[in-house]
């Protein structure tokens, strides 16, 4: 017999802060409007029914969907200024297969957030020096 303890409410309500922080402040910096629409309508971080093994809500579950949200954000967001490293991509590619582990899609490839692709230019934006002031 096995024993699992269950993740605290305090650890899901996080998972769901991740998730919305991928979601709705770091995917806007890379996608306009229509693509957005478009990716929420692929249900990202939905639970894929295809997955071996789903997500339970058992304290290591959570803690290996946080640490892999944490470093998806974290990738996302030191590339932002920079190119993509091979590391970038092994990082990366090695924690969205984490979170597909336990039924959450996140089929947006690293390239998406090429600096490049990056929408916001602060330096750039007359109206953001103008909202500061």
């Amino acid at each position: 017999m096995k024993i699992a303890c269950a993740a605290p409410i305090e650890m899901e309500n996080y998972i769901e802060e991740l998730k919305e922080q991928l979601l709705y402040q770091l995917l806007p910096q890379y996608m306009l409007t229509e693509e957005l629409e478009q990716i929420h309508s692929y249900h990202l971080f939905k639970h894929n029914d295809q997955s071996n093994h789903l997500y339970n809500g058992l304290l290591n579950e959570a803690l290996q969907v946080i640490s892999s949200l944490q470093t998806v954000i974290a990738v996302i967001e030191s590339i932002q200024n920079r190119h993509i490293q091979s590391s970038d991509r092994e990082i990366f590619t090695k924690n969205i297969k984490t979170l597909e582990k336990y039924g959450l899609v996140f089929p947006i490839p690293i390239d998406s957030f090429m600096k490049e692709n990056h929408l916001i230019s602060y330096s750039q934006d007359e109206t953001y020096k103008d909202y500061v002031h």
